[in-house]
């Protein structure tokens, strides 16, 4: 039956993981809508209901570039790409593949 406890104290622990990451959405959530009105300078009195905030979220997301973030996310993994080729060009290998120690 140990099994049993065993099983039982994982549910336990994925339970745990899903509160947890709940609480990191709900904070995320909320650092960035702050950021946002406090960037934005939005009036509060302006975000009093929910169909306020809507108007407000769609007019940013007319406003934004369709894909602005993924170009974003997507140049920077290249600019990272090319950066670490440079460096790796510019340093002396001093040690041939087949003496590497992994």
């Amino acid at each position: 039956m140990s099994s049993v406890k065993s099983i039982q104290a994982k549910i336990g622990q994925m339970e745990k993981l899903k509160q947890e990451i709940e609480e990191t959405k709900n904070s995320i959530n909320s650092v960035v809508g702050e950021t946002i009105i406090k960037e934005l300078k939005l009036d509060y009195e302006d975000l009093s209901s929910k169909k306020e905030i809507n108007r407000i979220v769609k007019m940013i997301k007319k406003n934004l570039p369709h894909d602005s973030f993924k170009n974003q996310e997507s140049n920077s993994v290249e600019s990272n790409h090319e950066e670490i080729q440079k460096n790796d060009q510019q340093q002396p290998n001093h040690h041939s593949n087949s003496n590497r120690n992994f």
